[in-house]
C-alpha cells in the first residue's frame, strides 16, 4: 500500500478520471480512519456530480459520510469546491470588508476564470494545511495546462509584488496610517511615487475615469493589506517538493495520445515533484479482454488488437515512468458507484 501523505496531487489531461481517481483515494483513506479533506480546483467541478455537494457551499468543506452515497463502509471526510471569492472574503480583514468585496475589480479577479484561480488555490491550501485539522489533502487539480498555472502560481504572486506594485504598496502603507482627510485616491496620485506608477494612474484616469482609478486603488489596497497570506503561499511550492510531504499522482488512461500528453505533462512540472511520483494508468481493460472468448474470425481480430494496443502503451509506460499503478475500468451508469468501486484498488496498490 502507497503510505499516505500531508498533501496528495492527483494532476492530469482531460477525460482521464482525474476528479473520481482522486475522490476514491478520499475515500480509501477516509476508510482508514484518516482525517481527509478532498479539494477539487478544477473550474469544471465534477465534484459536485460525484458527491452532490452544494453550489451554495463553494469554498466551505462539506462532510461527506458512507450513508450519504450509499456505501455499506462506514467512513467519512470533508470535501471542498474551490471558489475564489470565498478565499478572498476570508483574507480580507478591514471593517469595510462588506464593500471591498463589491468591488468590480475584486470580483472579476474572484471569478472562477478571472485569472486569480490558481493563487487563490495555492492561498486556501496553505490556509487549510496550517489548520493541522487533517492528515492528508487530497487536491484535484484543474487539467493539463491550468495545472502547470497552479505549480506556478508562485511566480505569478512574485510577478504580481514586482517593483512597480511594491513601490505603489510602499506609499499605500504609509497612508493607511496617516491622516484620512483626503480620498486615497488623490492622495496616491499627488505622491511622489516613481514615474512607470504614475504613468500607469495617469492612463487609467484618462481612459476610464477616476472612479475606476478609485476601485483600482481600492482593490491593490485591500490586497496590500492582506499581503501575508500571498507571500505565505509561497511556501507551499517549496513544501510540496518535500518527499514526505507529498505524493503525485499523475492520472491517465489506455490512450497513446493521454499517455503521450501525461509525459508531455510530467515533463513541465518534473522541477516540482521528488521521486514519489505515480504513474496511474485508468480504465485497463487487460483482465476483461483476457476473459473474453470471441468466437469468430472478426472478434478475434479485435481482440487481439486491443491486447496489442494495451501491452504497446504499458511498454511505453515503463519506459518513461518509474512507478505505474494500474486500475481496471469500472462499468457503471453512476459517478458515486464508479467512485466507491474504484477506491477498492487502492488496497492492492504496491510498487
Amino acid at each position: 500500500m502507497i503510505k499516505a501523505k500531508p498533501i496528495e496531487i492527483f494532476c492530469g489531461t482531460g477525460g482521464v478520471g482525474k476528479t473520481t481517481t482522486a475522490s476514491s483515494r478520499a475515500i480509501y483513506l477516509a476508510k482508514k480512519g484518516k482525517k481527509v479533506l478532498l479539494i477539487t480546483i478544477d473550474p469544471s467541478q465534477r465534484l459536485k456530480e460525484v458527491f452532490g455537494l452544494n453550489d451554495q457551499m463553494a469554498g466551505n468543506p462539506e462532510k461527506v459520510t458512507h450513508e450519504n452515497i450509499g456505501s455499506s463502509t462506514p467512513f467519512e471526510f470533508e470535501a471542498m469546491l474551490m471558489s475564489p471569492s470565498a478565499t478572498i472574503a476570508r483574507m480580507i480583514k478591514t471593517s469595510s470588508k462588506g464593500e471591498l468585496l463589491k468591488n468590480p475589480i475584486i470580483k472579476t479577479l474572484s471569478r472562477p476564470y478571472g485569472g486569480m484561480n490558481e493563487i487563490m488555490a495555492m492561498i486556501e491550501v496553505n490556509q487549510r494545511i496550517k489548520t493541522q485539522k487533517y492528515d492528508t489533502i487530497v487536491l484535484d487539480t484543474p487539467p493539463g495546462k491550468h495545472f502547470i498555472d497552479f505549480l506556478e502560481a508562485a511566480q505569478k504572486i512574485n510577478h504580481f509584488f514586482d517593483k512597480s506594485f511594491l513601490d505603489l504598496f510602499k506609499y499605500l502603507g504609509k497612508s493607511f496610517e496617516g491622516s484620512r482627510t483626503q480620498t486615497l485616491s488623490k492622495k496616491l496620485i499627488g505622491s511622489i511615487v516613481t514615474k512607470g506608477v504614475k504613468k500607469l494612474l495617469g492612463y487609467l484616469d484618462k481612459v476610464t475615469g477616476q472612479a475606476f482609478v478609485e476601485e483600482f486603488i481600492d482593490a491593490v489596497s485591500a490586497l496590500y493589506q492582506n499581503r501575508e497570506y500571498f507571500l505565505e503561499g509561497l511556501e507551499l511550492e517549496e513544501r510540496l517538493k518535500i518527499q514526505s510531504f507529498s505524493n503525485w499522482f499523475l492520472v491517465t488512461s489506455v490512450d497513446q495520445q493521454k499517455i503521450t500528453q501525461a509525459g508531455e505533462l510530467k515533463d513541465q512540472a518534473i522541477h516540482f515533484m521528488h521521486y514519489d511520483n505515480y504513474l496511474i494508468i485508468n480504465k485497463t481493460l487487460q483482465q476483461q479482454i483476457e476473459q473474453w472468448n470471441p468466437n469468430s474470425e472478426l472478434t478475434k481480430s479485435l481482440k487481439e488488437s486491443m491486447s496489442y494496443r494495451e501491452r504497446k502503451i504499458k511498454e511505453f509506460s515503463k519506459e518513461n515512468f518509474s512507478r505505474i499503478l494500474e486500475f481496471e475500468e469500472i462499468l457503471s451508469d453512476s459517478p458515486t458507484e464508479h467512485v466507491l468501486k474504484l477506491s477498492e484498488s487502492w488496497e492492492n496498490t504496491s510498487i
